[in-house]
């Protein structure tokens, strides 16, 4: 779509709470020069694990790799392992496929893919002997993630072949499921704890969270860490090796998979040749909760600084969310959310980035039928143009635009030139799509965690103002249904009252004069009789369109019902009503001359004008106007007898 001189690379990943994301992002970005690759991050914050079962929200999130336009990409590197969705992976896969573009895929093995995958294996082993064989431990239990997890499923195989190699009895009783994270492990820890088993010596943790979260739990409960029970993790996070006191934990190699990814990419562009399955060893890092010796740690020193800022961090950003959602939320248009938002753009953690939104997504015309049909709601994927509504670069604000959606952004080959990479996240609200946010990634600045509140935040004020422009179109249409005739559009009684109630007041409170008239169909029963009701409906609006033609324009016409018409307003001293009488004939008459109708559309008239008085009433002008009517239709009548 561009001429250039490097390789585009798209990242697809998921999850923010893997927190080995930000050491891919990290090393991808560091090393993407060095190979000659501009990146293209397509990322969802959640896991998408319920979006093979339909999960709202996890759809909405999956809505970013739809995006994804294959004719631009060189190759694709997927963390495979963050996308806890097979139907959203094979699609990435069968895409990558069909247009012929290499794909490897980290962490997770898949058929058709350039596989690098993390041996933890001998790793983990390490870890568990070490309990055994250097500490004597034999009592061990192990917390698992969760229970359909790949890396779980594993990692509990482990440890039920070492426990097995050293003739120590696997009971399953000894085994739980704390899911990954912090509240699921307490209640695993509880159980352990009221169990007739004697109490573990070891607990081995599927992932750091887990083993932090034991750690918190058992201390509080009483219990010495390493002296009652050791404790152990797996994933090497910052949070495990500078803990106080450190956890033991498996560390993989990203930067190496980084490497190991950009090598073979660049094998596959010059043809060379390269491995299809490759592995990358993890290591075991013993420590204190263990029982190994404590050492100098400069890690907990940094974590604490590290731990410190974040929360203060923290602290400020929900302030701040708290107060732009007070804002937001306040918005009756668009216009009003887009000029607040503008207030906290260091929320988008980049000097650089772009908020698109789908097309006819700020539309406000929707009509009654489009808002009461479902599929009017049916927002799911990208339309084929985008508006930027929002765009920053270095503090310089820049203009509004649309463009073509297979483009991601407008101008993308001068972006890339400019910039190394790009990542796209979702807007959206459950599965409905709003739109996406671009941005300049740096591992300095963006903030994962903030962001997805952020842009939630975003999505769901959009998502907020949008439904308050339905619901008031929702109202108006209702009230303009509600004081209108379906069949000729014009006002029905209640509508007539209510626009003529107020002039009559004021005419009886300046002694103007009030004009009424009336109308009614001539030989509506013979039209109906003779050529049916369809053109017995033509013969009624044709009076009523005539009677409307003829209206002045402070006053109103009204179909009070069947065939019966009343027009009311000011009269003016310049009004002339047989000019209004002969304005109503002679639309009838051309009616009669061009519509080919075997019958002749006529009405009676009754007219009536005067000074309201306080004893005599609007519904008092209108008798006499229906009285005077009655008198020509009988004179009408009459005519056609004679």
């Amino acid at each position: 779509m561009f001429d250039h001189n490097y390789k585009i690379i798209a990242v697809c990943s998921a999850d923010i709470e893997q927190n080995s994301n930000d050491r891919f992002y990290k090393a991808m970005t560091s090393f993407s020069a060095r190979y000659n690759f501009k990146l293209l991050f397509f990322n969802a914050f959640s896991s998408l694990y319920n979006a093979d079962s339909n999960g709202k929200h996890e759809l909405g999130e999956s809505s970013i790799f739809h995006l994804i336009n294959y004719e631009l990409l060189d190759g694709i590197i997927m963390l495979s392992n963050t996308i806890q969705s097979n139907s959203i992976r094979n699609d990435i896969v069968d895409n990558a496929v069909n247009h012929n573009i290499p794909i490897v895929s980290i962490d997770y093995p898949i058929d058709r893919c350039i596989n690098i995958n993390f041996k933890f294996e001998p790793a983990f082993e390490h870890l568990i002997n070490h309990l055994i064989e250097d500490h004597g431990y034999r009592r061990i239990n192990f917390i698992a993630g969760q229970r359909y997890n790949n890396d779980s499923i594993e990692r509990l195989e482990i440890y039920r072949k070492v426990l097995t190699e050293h003739n120590i009895p696997v009971e399953e009783e000894r085994i739980g499921y704390g899911d990954f994270y912090a509240e699921p492990t307490f209640k695993v820890l509880d159980t352990m704890m009221e169990s007739n088993l004697p109490f573990p010596e070891a607990i081995v943790c599927a992932n750091d969270s887990m083993a932090i979260a034991a750690y918190n739990h058992l201390t509080e409960a009483g219990y010495n860490i390493p002296e009652d029970v050791a404790i152990t993790g797996f994933d090497g996070l910052i949070e495990a090796i500078g803990h106080i006191p450190p956890i033991p934990t498996i560390q993989h190699d990203y930067e190496g998979a980084v490497i190991k990814a950009y090598d073979i990419l660049s094998a596959v562009f010059n043809g060379e040749e390269y491995q299809k399955e490759n592995w990358i060893k993890s290591v075991f890092i013993p420590d204190a909760t263990c029982g190994c010796p404590v050492q100098d740690n400069v890690h907990s020193k940094v974590l604490s600084h590290v731990m410190y800022d974040r929360y203060d961090e923290l602290v400020h950003f929900c302030k701040t969310q708290i107060s732009m959602t007070a804002d937001l939320t306040d918005s009756d248009s668009f216009q009003g959310v887009f000029e607040k938002l503008m207030q906290y753009s260091q929320n988008f953690c980049s000097r650089r980035f772009w908020l698109c939104i789908v097309d006819n997504f700020l539309s406000e015309d929707e009509e009654l039928l489009d808002i009461i049909e479902s599929s009017s709601f049916k927002r799911n994927g990208y339309s084929n143009h985008m508006d930027v509504m929002l765009s920053q670069r270095d503090n310089i604000w820049e203009g509004i635009t649309d463009f073509e959606t297979a483009s991601l952004l407008p101008n993308l080959g001068r972006i890339l030139e400019e910039e190394d990479n790009i990542m796209f996240l979702p807007l959206h609200f459950l599965n409905q799509t709003i739109g996406y946010v671009a941005l300049v990634y740096d591992i300095n600045t963006v903030k994962m965690d903030h962001l997805y509140q952020f842009l939630m935040n975003i999505s769901n004020a959009l998502e907020t103002t949008k439904t308050h422009r339905i619901q008031q179109n929702i109202i108006s249409t209702l009230e303009n249904k509600y004081v209108h005739d379906p069949m000729t559009g014009l006002l029905n009684r209640r509508g007539f009252y209510q626009k003529i109630t107020p002039l009559y007041q004021k005419c009886l409170e300046d002694g103007n004069k009030l004009l009424v008239v009336s109308a009614d169909l001539n030989g509506l029963k013979h039209i109906n009789d003779t050529y049916g009701h369809a053109d017995g409906d033509i013969a009624i609006s044709t009076v009523g369109k005539a009677l409307n033609f003829s209206t002045p324009s402070s006053g109103a016409c009204a179909r009070f019902g069947g065939d019966e018409f009343v027009m009311a307003g000011i009269l003016d001293k310049d009004y002339d009503i047989d000019k209004m009488r002969s304005t109503f004939q002679k639309y009838l008459d051309d009616f009669n001359a061009t519509s080919d109708k075997p019958y002749t559309v006529s009405s009676s008239f009754g007219i009536v004008t005067g000074i309201p008085s306080k004893d005599f009433s609007l519904d008092q002008f209108i008798k006499v106007a229906d009285e005077e009517m009655y008198k020509e239709k009988v004179k009408h009548h009459q005519n056609r007898i004679n």
